[in-house]
């Protein structure tokens, strides 16, 4: 007679009965499931994207915007300080000035301007005129010197003149003024509407309306 318990385990396995090992994936399978699962996320990833670039755009494009490049020249302006600036006339003679700063006006320009400048512009006897002022221009493509502000011109005689505004034209060594200048000496003082002096003559001439004092004790032959 056959055993019942027997039978019934064909039937019913239990905790005795051999187990079959699951099956390995095969790498394709492997593939085709992470495909699935990352599908759903790139795709999130890539609606996230179209409603972020524009934002993104616009902010990127609002900084930009907002950044001070350098204009075209910039890094090239000249600029020194308690510097001498040399200036050449004509006939190659070199003319110095002394200035706190030295510093051209736009790039390329080539228009220097001078903070308290001074200088020498020597003369035909072998003396010197030396000009001070609180402001100058130079204008290298013209050689004119442009001085302001209150010039004081001392001559090694011992003759001081003092105008608003002077100009020195290094093509022609000519300097002339047409504010009023005032010049005074140890025997005489000049009042008159303006001035042009020529280096290669060593000559002043005093222009428009002129007055002239002479002190009581001057020798005959005034300034």
């Amino acid at each position: 007679m056959s055993d019942t318990k027997k039978i019934d385990t064909y039937f019913t396995p239990d905790s005795s009965a051999p187990v079959k090992p699951k099956a390995k994936l095969s790498r394709r399978a492997k593939i085709i499931k992470f495909i699935k699962l990352a599908l759903p996320a790139f795709a999130a990833l890539l609606i996230g994207l179209l409603i972020v670039l524009p934002q993104l755009k616009k902010d990127l494009h609002d900084v930009t915007s907002d950044v001070i490049t350098p204009e075209k020249g910039e890094l090239e302006k000249f600029h020194m300080e308690k510097g001498v600036f040399y200036i050449t006339d004509y006939k190659n003679m070199v003319n110095n000035f002394d200035a706190d700063i030295l510093d051209e006006t736009e790039p390329g320009s080539k228009i220097i301007k001078m903070t308290n400048p001074k200088g020498t512009i020597p003369t035909k006897d072998e003396k010197e005129i030396t000009i001070k002022a609180p402001i100058g221009f130079y204008d290298q493509n013209t050689k004119l010197l442009t001085l302001q502000n209150g010039v004081e011109l001392i001559y090694t005689a011992g003759i001081t003149s003092n105008t608003d505004e002077m100009f020195f034209d290094f093509n022609t060594s000519k300097a002339y003024g047409i504010k009023p200048i005032n010049t005074k000496s140890e025997t005489a003082e000049i009042n008159a509407q303006g001035f042009e002096y020529y280096k290669e003559k060593n000559l002043l001439i005093y222009t428009g309306k002129s007055h002239v004092t002479i002190n009581a004790d001057t020798p005959e032959g005034g300034l």
